[in-house]
């Protein structure tokens, strides 16, 4: 057991170094804090008109609790602060495929696939040490964003407030339990589909179509189509919860030895 949990530790570590050799990951993965957590919220907080009335607002009156305690501002500002929530689904979505279309097809493209399972290592091991690879700076990223971006929020919006806007129940759902969800569902989803593709670009273009559900999800509350709460959130969770549990056998079955070496690629 302990040599198993060492293995997946040294393959994790081989991996994460070299992602950090790579270029491109890094500067994607860097702008995620940059245009998420910093640059959207400073144009919609320094932009929001200050003469607006409650008949501007009265759109938002189902999509905002207490609406009819705050001032037409403030209600913008909430709305606005609460629809940003799934770009911080989005990017535990979209990194793990970045890093595991250049570990699975990066690899098996360049030949150094195989000559890591010639090692005694098992497949398992390398499956879960390149998993934790992809999940854990994606997961990390997300919540380093998620604070920066709370900081910001607050700081910027407590005079109007009087007290922090953000966290609330449904963001402490969606960043510390969905987005790690959905960062596994992303690595085992581009397992699959790396199973079956030779080119990095396209096994990452292939993979980040889960993330379309989340951008729609996006748009739709952003014009307030759809109110998202704690609960819908929950069960959302649930969902990830038993596709994870899906995909994660059929990625197990999948990276072996055998089926890598004669099929994949």
């Amino acid at each position: 057991m302990i040599n198993v949990g060492l293995d997946i530790l040294i393959i994790t570590r081989k991996e994460l170094d070299e992602l950090l050799r790579n270029r491109y990951i890094i500067t994607t993965m860097a702008s995620f804090p940059l245009i998420f957590s910093i640059a959207i919220p400073l144009v919609f907080l320094l932009t929001i008109p200050m003469n607006l009335t409650k008949g501007d607002v009265s759109m938002l009156f189902s999509h905002v609790p207490g609406f009819d305690t705050m001032t037409p501002h403030q209600i913008v500002i909430y709305f606005l602060v609460q629809s940003n929530m799934p770009f911080y689904l989005l990017m535990p979505g979209l990194m793990p495929t970045m890093i595991s279309s250049y570990s699975m097809v990066g690899e098996k493209k360049n030949g150094t696939l195989e000559p890591l399972l010639a090692t005694p290592v098992s497949s398992l091991d390398i499956l879960f040490g390149k998993t934790l690879a992809a999940v854990i700076p994606s997961v990390l990223i997300t919540w380093t964003s998620f604070f920066i971006y709370t900081i910001l929020v607050d700081v910027m919006t407590i005079a109007t407030f009087g007290y922090p806007v953000i966290p609330s129940a449904i963001w402490l759902v969606s960043v510390f339990i969905t987005a790690p969800l959905l960062a596994i569902m992303s690595v085992y989803a581009t397992v699959l589909v790396s199973s079956r593709m030779t080119d990095v670009r396209a096994s990452q273009q292939v993979s980040a179509v889960i993330v379309v559900p989340i951008m729609v999800l996006f748009v739709l509350q952003l014009f307030g189509m759809i109110t998202l709460d704690t609960f819908s959130i929950l069960l959302v969770s649930a969902g990830l919860l038993v596709i994870d549990v899906i995909l994660v056998k059929s990625g197990t079955r999948l990276f072996r030895r055998e089926e890598i070496l004669t099929r994949w690629g």
